[in-house]
């Protein structure tokens, strides 16, 4: 993550920055879109569900 840290003002950068945190945003709301099925698939693999 330091590699995407402000170091210049250039439109590249700026763009390229914002793109990653939408990434990260779009990745972390699918990760807790599918914690659910993912714990329900755990829980009753192992039998307690």
């Amino acid at each position: 993550m330091e590699q995407l840290e402000k170091k210049c003002e250039c439109p590249d950068c700026e763009a390229r920055l914002a793109e990653h945190q939408e990434s990260e945003t779009m990745n972390f709301a699918i990760l807790l879109a599918l914690m659910p099925a993912l714990t329900i698939t755990f829980l009753s693999n192992t039998g307690f569900f």
